[in-house]
């Protein structure tokens, strides 16, 4: 009985394998049978226990939760979609150096007075900011 069940399980898919990108280590994955040997790789990092591999999910984590505060941010004070839009690409290039140690902080100044800045702090954490001034002044 149990093989029949496997064999309606596996009707119309497929057993895929990928291999960590870290360390070499193969896993199979039940897909339609249309993923990509770069997905199926990917899928493989993502579910290995190798120290390579959690480093690299470490990293995304910290990565992902900055780029959403920072977004966050931006549409609180920016109502420019386009001025945006080109800021985050930046900044989400930034995050990525900050999150991999290869910077310590950066800012991003833009047209309208609006300052984008993030660093790593003491506790590895990525720290974002963001500080939009306003200066008026008139003559007579």
């Amino acid at each position: 009985m149990s093989e029949t069940m496997t064999k309606k399980q596996l009707e119309g898919s497929e057993i895929q394998t990928g291999a960590c990108r870290f360390c070499g280590q193969i896993y199979q994955f039940e897909t339609d049978g249309r993923a990509t040997e770069e997905q199926l790789d990917a899928w493989a990092a993502e579910k290995c226990d190798c120290v390579d591999a959690k480093i690299e999910r470490k990293y995304a984590e910290k990565t992902n939760e900055a780029q959403i505060n920072i977004r966050e941010m931006l549409e609180e004070i920016e109502k420019d979609p386009e001025e945006t839009h080109f800021a985050t690409d930046l900044i989400r290039d930034g995050i990525d150096l900050l999150a991999r140690r290869k910077i310590v902080s950066f800012q991003v100044v833009m047209r309208n007075g609006c300052k984008l800045s993030a660093k790593i702090n003491d506790k590895g954490n990525i720290k974002t900011e963001i500080s939009k001034t306003f200066k008026r002044s008139k003559e007579a």
